[in-house]
């Protein structure tokens, strides 16, 4: 039986390498071939990514005697790796798996199906985890000259850190559990936590040049820092160079760390499993019942199956996020914006307000929340059809939902920029129109693409968000929009002006919206009511 639960788990861990998400079979022959390529591509990429940075600092800290720094920091980026990777998927495998009650209503102790689990879990983790320990490992054996125990205890050093990130996984997976059941809607804690991590990450892509500058100057304090704040990976490091007390020390720590995790999961295993967390308790309050138009009923379903989809946010509404984040990037740099405008010369000012739009339209391309909504209907799109509405007003309502979710944000950040630019009358009127219609236009576009491309027999959401040639089209669509736009201006550059090509634009933005308008209003509604 545990042999089954293990095999069971792995084959879930490794399902996104053999298993077609389209239709929920296994991929065979050449599909499985393709696929297995375009992972092993990926993950080499990411291994190359890692043996630059490896490569980076371990000669320099070598040459000051400090090879344990090189490999502490490098087990540190495989643990945040390692973590981030798999405290989503222990979420779900220990909180949240949908066969918890199968398996436990089955005569299967429940400390084997906790040790399955786990078993995948540490498999995920590992698995991240080596795409930077590998690369670290082979770079430190080319600029070090260790003996034969340090290279067992590097063969070994991955495997122990897996238990170190299980146990931190557990941990930070039982917090987001924690948080989610305090709140009604455990989607937007994804989505929340989802944007801190990205946040983080582009933070130390930013600086990571800097931070390691700063190792590679002063390495002797930045070692004396790990070695006191961080001990583990400072015995970690030691026991990499060969060291058998430092491996003793590192090996009983990890494991010691793990078995208190266990040991609490054990106790509260079927407690967790039991339990929906993410549900929360309600009084029941007699209400009446308000009537809304056919019109706001519809755009109450979209908004409400945008929200209640962790994928669909994240993938299809990161543009919100990212204007917010432009408006306020606006005010804070409006100094450095101010006075680059102010070194323009006068005859060039125009095309900097020309700029300046072709910016804001930018920040818009992130939204393509029309792209896949056809698709996200699946199965369920007899409903729609069948209810006593028009395809026109299911298609508006999807429309709708696309224009307000970027039209609030971005009227936010056209203030910002009007404000610190200070453009001339011409184009504080033309920014927002261009901004407005490109949104339309962008809006339209990926509703009709959909409809001329749509998947209804989907099994994972993922496919039609991720994956389908709508969204492609939507999203790269609008970026070469804008690429085109501005390389036609920079041909034409000296026969006409900025402000001149921004009306032309705005024109020929009108023209396309209304042309998309009217095909989705007949060639649309006849397509949607055909699928």
């Amino acid at each position: 039986m545990t042999q089954a639960l293990i095999k069971k788990q792995l084959l879930e861990v490794f399902a996104w390498v053999f298993q077609d998400k389209k239709t929920g079979k296994n991929r065979k022959g050449s599909s499985l071939v393709a696929n297995s390529l375009l992972y092993i591509s990926i993950l080499g990429l990411i291994i190359g990514i890692f043996y630059y940075m490896a490569d980076s600092l371990c000669a320099p800290l070598i040459s000051f005697d400090m090879g344990w720094l090189y490999y502490a920091i490098m087990g540190l980026l495989g643990i945040v790796l390692g973590v981030f990777a798999s405290v989503f998927n222990t979420y779900t495998t220990l909180y949240q798996a949908k066969d918890n009650d199968l398996l436990l209503s089955m005569p299967v102790p429940a400390s084997k199906i906790l040790f399955a689990r786990l078993l995948g879990i540490y498999t995920m983790g590992l698995l991240y985890e080596l795409l930077v320990m590998l690369p670290a490992t082979v770079v430190f054996y080319a600029n070090s000259n260790i003996g034969l125990l340090g290279v067992v205890f590097t063969i070994l050093m991955p495997f122990l850190l897996g238990f170190v990130i299980l146990a931190l996984s557990c941990i930070v997976g039982y917090a987001v559990a924690l948080i989610a059941s305090h709140l009604k809607s455990k989607k937007l804690v994804t989505v929340f936590l989802s944007l801190l991590f990205i946040a983080a990450y582009y933070y130390f892509y930013a600086h990571a040049y800097s931070i390691l500058q700063g190792i590679l100057l002063n390495p002797v304090s930045f070692g004396e820092k790990v070695s006191g704040i961080a001990y583990p990976l400072y015995q970690m490091g030691l026991a990499a160079e060969g060291r058998l007390l430092p491996m003793l020390i590192f090996t009983c720590m990890s494991l010691v760390f793990f078995a208190l995790i266990y040991s609490i999961l054990a106790k509260s295993f079927v407690k967790l499993a039991t339990t929906n967390k993410s549900s929360s308790k309600t009084k029941y309050v007699k209400r009446e019942a308000k009537v809304s138009s056919q019109s706001t009923a519809l755009l109450s379903k979209e908004f409400r199956r945008f929200l209640g989809s962790t994928n669909y946010m994240l993938n299809c509404g990161l543009g919100i996020v990212l204007i917010i984040i432009a408006s306020a990037f606006v005010i804070i740099k409006g100094d450095f914006i101010t006075g680059f405008s102010s070194s323009v010369p006068d005859e060039y000012m125009d095309a900097f307000y020309l700029m300046a739009a072709a910016a804001v339209c930018l920040s818009t391309t992130m939204n393509d929340m029309t792209a896949p909504s056809i698709s996200l209907e699946g199965k369920n799109l007899w409903i729609l059809q069948s209810l006593p509405v028009s395809s026109w007003q299911i298609i508006k309502a999807k429309l709708h939902m696309h224009l307000i979710l970027t039209l609030v944000p971005l009227a936010i950040l056209i203030v910002c920029v009007e404000v610190v630019v200070k453009p001339s009358a011409l184009f504080a009127i033309l920014i927002p129109v261009i901004a407005v219609l490109f949104v339309l236009l962008t809006a339209s576009a990926g509703l009709i693409s959909n409809l001329l491309m749509p998947n209804l027999t989907w099994t994972n959401e993922v496919v039609p968000i991720k994956q389908s040639a709508s969204v492609f089209l939507a999203l790269f669509g609008s970026w070469a929009l804008i690429t085109v736009l501005g390389g036609v201006y920079y041909l034409m550059f000296e026969h006409i002006s900025a402000g001149t090509y921004a009306v032309i634009v705005a024109i020929i933005f009108t023209l396309c919206d209304v042309l998309m308008l009217r095909w989705l209003k007949l060639r649309g509604t006849k397509l949607f009511d055909e699928l």
